[in-house]
């Protein structure tokens, strides 16, 4: 593990969130150039780099066009902000990972754009 590596985990607040470091990046590091997972299914759960931070049943809204739950269809990873090319400065825009959530229904199919759910899930402030 890299010295960057251990800085990040020294950072993280307590174990459950290095264990949850640890099993991201051994998912990711199959597939390092992927920045995006897509899974409609409804067994599908993100991949959270850390533990802290994740949203609660309560925090995830319905579907604000029928009223019915949300899941979980897709999440966006960090590794984009490189292909981005955002420089790691303390301003720099920074996420350990958005998901988001639509209708479990996928109503209002006459509409070509909808409004979802994200939920950003930062890292520790005192890791930037």
């Amino acid at each position: 593990m890299d010295n960057t590596m251990n800085s990040l985990l020294d950072i993280f607040e307590g174990n459950s969130d290095k264990k949850c470091w640890a099993s991201f990046q051994q998912c990711i590091a199959k597939a390092p150039e992927q920045v995006l997972r897509y899974c409609r299914n409804a067994s599908a759960k993100p991949l959270w780099p850390m533990a802290s931070g994740q949203p609660s049943k309560a925090d995830i809204p319905n579907c604000s066009y029928c009223g019915g739950p949300s899941d979980f269809e897709f999440q966006i990873l960090p590794q984009l902000l490189y292909y981005f090319g955002v420089k790691n400065d303390a301003d720099s825009l920074d996420w350990a990972t958005i998901v988001l959530y639509t209708c479990k229904s996928s109503c209002e199919a006459s509409m070509a754009y909808k409004e979802e759910f994200p939920w950003v899930q930062l890292y520790p402030t005192s890791a930037t």
